[in-house]
């Protein structure tokens, strides 16, 4: 019987132990742990598979697909005898295509598939990022040929230090102010991130104009191809600073690698714009599978 608890910092030790090489962004513990104010996770570990249970609210319980090593339907049988012991069925969220072929060969299982398009991550070639060639780029070109032209900016590689004293207030104030509402769970996801930043293993930059900070990315490597972009903000005023860090920070830090995952949309009309005008390569598709 697994036994669940609550998600600790900790536990990133045994998800990096236990997951597989993906190219989606829930490869990366710190995706899956920071947005737990909305995820409200536990996790169970049986000594061969990883377990991550979603508790959404108003929702049953769900399920990421186990990670780990051995026999998949080992930890699927498992996984399936909890829910029913406690009353559900067995539903995973955030299921790649990879995973998804997993679950439709287990035990010739009746599955309710459904495309979760918010959640889906853009992939773009690093060259792409760094260059911003071509006819469709040309505005980001565009943008950044006026920040350097009217800014005296440097850029930097992010200590410990300056990620929680400078940037965790200024990330905080940005998406205050930059929210909406649109989603109530971006601030608390944030802090989160900011005070276990060691901990995560994170990697980050920022662009200073006369020494103040206006814009920041951060992220980590995904799998040895693929590099993850998990937060970046820029103060609106200067003009081409998102531009500017987005290609910066590829080219400075994760030049080496092919892909860059820069995350899903969640729905948002402006993010979604916003991400498709940078041409991606490709989408990392994710479904809903449910029991039938």
């Amino acid at each position: 019987m697994l036994t669940f608890r609550d998600i600790k910092v900790e536990d990133k030790t045994l998800f990096d132990r236990y997951k597989a090489e993906t190219d989606a962004s829930e490869g990366s513990f710190a995706t899956l742990y920071i947005w737990d104010d909305y995820h409200r996770a536990k996790v169970a570990d049986d000594g061969e598979f990883f377990y991550y249970q979603f508790n959404v609210k108003n929702r049953i319980p769900s399920y990421y697909f186990p990670l780990g090593h051995s026999d998949i339907n080992i930890a699927l049988d498992r996984l399936k005898e909890y829910c029913h012991e406690n009353g559900h069925i067995m539903a995973f969220r955030l299921v790649n295509e990879a995973q998804l072929a997993q679950l439709r060969a287990y035990k010739g299982a009746e599955l309710l598939v459904n495309e979760e398009r918010d959640c889906e991550d853009y992939v773009y070639t690093s060259e792409q990022l760094i260059s911003l060639a071509g006819k469709k780029l040309h505005a980001k070109r565009n943008h950044i040929n006026y920040f350097v032209e009217n800014y005296n900016y440097t850029y930097e590689d992010v200590s410990p230090e300056t990620a929680v004293n400078e940037c965790a207030p200024l990330m905080y104030e940005l998406v205050s102010e930059k929210n909406h509402n649109q989603n109530p769970f971006e601030l608390s996801a944030m802090k989160r991130y900011f005070d276990n930043y060691s901990a995560l293993g994170e990697r980050g930059a920022v662009i200073r104009v006369d020494g103040k900070i206006v814009a920041m990315s951060f992220g980590e490597e995904l799998n040895k191809n693929t590099a993850l972009i998990q937060l970046e903000q820029a103060r609106d005023e200067y003009r081409g600073a998102y531009q500017m860090i987005n290609r910066l920070f590829c080219e400075n830090a994760w030049s080496e690698y092919k892909y860059i995952n820069r995350e899903e949309d969640m729905g948002i009309d402006g993010l979604r714009q916003a991400k498709e005008s940078y041409q991606p390569a490709y989408l990392v598709k994710k479904y809903t599978v449910i029991e039938a």
